[in-house]
């Protein structure tokens, strides 16, 4: 008897929250997530949304693709499942730090490493849903990258200081999640 409820209860789990990810319908490839019924937080009509997601980390295994940057795919994606237009999400990061390499275009990524670039497939199909990404000039300037070396989806800004007090201040909600 105890097996046979314990079946039950799981099924009907399994119902209520979907035990297998699935990506898309903003971002196809990555940014794979779960489907979670009646959300109690769900963006009132006309609301906007508006994340600025500081990356300053990679992955320590070359040619790994950055799973902070796959959250943005994941955001996005998460809340086109849940019915919230696209266009309602107002959505920046920024790379400083050792993730100031990932700001390089594929051509001078693997000029410079020696392999492809693992981030690039992801940051055209992020910037083509509309993210806007910067890289703090600082950091690209101790780097030694140039202007030029840069992916074309990404802007160089003073500092990523500049960004995060700017677009904070602008109403983006700050998302602190590349950093270790």
């Amino acid at each position: 008897m105890r097996i046979l409820l314990s079946a039950i209860f799981l099924s009907l789990s399994a119902g209520a929250v979907g035990a297998e990810s699935v990506t898309g319908p903003v971002i196809e490839d990555y940014g794979p997530v779960y489907y979670v019924p009646d959300e109690p937080l769900a963006l009132p009509p006309g609301a906007r949304m508006k994340a600025l997601f500081d990356i300053a980390a990679v992955p320590e295994e070359p040619g790994k693709l950055n799973h902070r940057l796959e959250t943005v795919a994941r955001y996005l994606n998460m809340h086109a499942q849940a019915g919230v237009d696209p266009d309602r999400l107002d959505t920046a990061v920024v790379f400083h730090g050792r993730a100031t390499r990932t700001a390089l275009g594929p051509e001078a990524f693997e000029a410079r490493y020696g392999e492809p670039h693992p981030d690039a497939e992801l940051i055209r199909q992020l910037a083509a849903a509309g993210v806007q990404f910067l890289v703090c000039g600082q950091s690209a300037a101790g780097y030694g990258f140039r202007p030029d070396e840069l992916a074309p989806d990404v802007e160089v800004s003073l500092s990523a200081l500049t960004v995060l007090v700017r677009l904070q201040g602008e109403g983006f909600a700050l998302v602190p999640w590349g950093t270790d």
